[in-house]
Formats: C-alpha cells, structure tokens, sequence
C-alpha cells in the first residue's frame, strides 16, 4: 500500500530517540534512547516529519536539516507541535547528528528519531525507500517530507534521484503550512 494524502498515517512502528539534555549535551555524551509512539503522540496535533537518507550524509547535513533547523519559529508559528528528523541510522548517531549540526534544546521540539530498518518508510511505500545496497549501504529511508495533521496525512511527498529539492526543503514546506 502506499499511503496518499487524507489517509491516516501509519502507526504500528515505534521511532526511537535520545532526548536532548543539558548534562549529556557533548557530542560524544548520550543518554538512553526513548520510544516515540506514533499511536500516542499524532492525534490532536501538528507534526512535521522529514527523513533523511543519512546521519552526516553530505546533502542532509549541509543542505536539508539547516533549512529545518533555522525555521524553529516560523514552524512554531504555524501550528506545528513538533518536528521529527527521521533516518534509519541507530538513536546515538542520530543524537550526535543533532549535536553536531548544533541542536541543543530540552523540549526536544526536534527528534532525531530512528526508521528501525527502513520499516516506517516501507509502510508508506516504495518510493519511501532508497535502495542502496549496491553501494554498500543497504535499504534507507529516501528523503521525504511529510504534514501530519491529527493524525491524518496533509502532505507526503519524496526526493526523486536522492537529490535536495523543494519537495523537503523546510522553506517551501512552510507555505504548505498556509
């Protein structure tokens, strides 16, 4: 099945990622990873989730989490009650991920949450996932972005060709907040 806009997204995986803290802010520090469950945490609000194919991969890191990252407010302002940065790298990578790209705030309004084995991004269906094992690095999330409103999805779409476009760039997801 894929999944399409109007159709409620899929619930039955649970993400998992380390919150953000003070006391284990260093890069190399890390507390123990915490589930996000779906089921509990969509209904009644406003959720932007993106994936990406990869913690440090070099179009994420430079490109397409910045523009996520330096939109904090302008997310805040429309409604959205969080972000969720999606990889299927292990919660440590993903949390010093955040680190490095400067990320440091308790509310944890971004996770750096965990695709266990691509298995969310499969659900949604096929060109949700990048299949890279070819090149070494397996089955991967695609870079996609979505608009999840009460548990419904408003928005869904994927990067063709693993390239860095407006279908994920936070700046033009924003005017799709309208």
């Amino acid at each position: 099945m894929t999944y399409k806009v109007n159709d409620k997204f899929p619930v039955s995986v649970s993400l998992q990622y380390v919150p953000y803290s003070k006391e284990k802010g260093e890069i190399i520090a890390c507390s123990n990873p915490t589930t996000f469950n779906l089921e509990k945490e969509l209904p009644g609000k406003k959720i932007v989730l993106t994936s990406a194919i990869g913690a440090f991969t070099p179009p994420c890191t430079e490109d397409h989490l910045p523009t996520y990252l330096n939109n904090i407010k302008n997310f805040k302002s429309k409604g959205v009650d969080k972000i969720i940065v999606l990889t299927d790298n292990d919660p440590f990578v993903n949390s010093a991920w955040g680190k490095a790209l400067g990320y440091k705030d308790e509310e944890n309004y971004v996770i750096f949450a965990t695709d266990p084995n691509a298995a969310l991004s499969k659900n949604l269906g096929k060109k949700f996932i990048a299949d890279m094992t070819d090149d070494g690095f397996g089955v991967r999330t695609s870079r996609y972005a979505a608009i999840i409103d009460n548990g419904v999805i408003k928005y869904l779409e994927s990067e063709d060709g693993g390239g860095f476009t407006s279908t994920t760039n936070a700046n033009d997801l924003l005017k799709k907040l309208d």
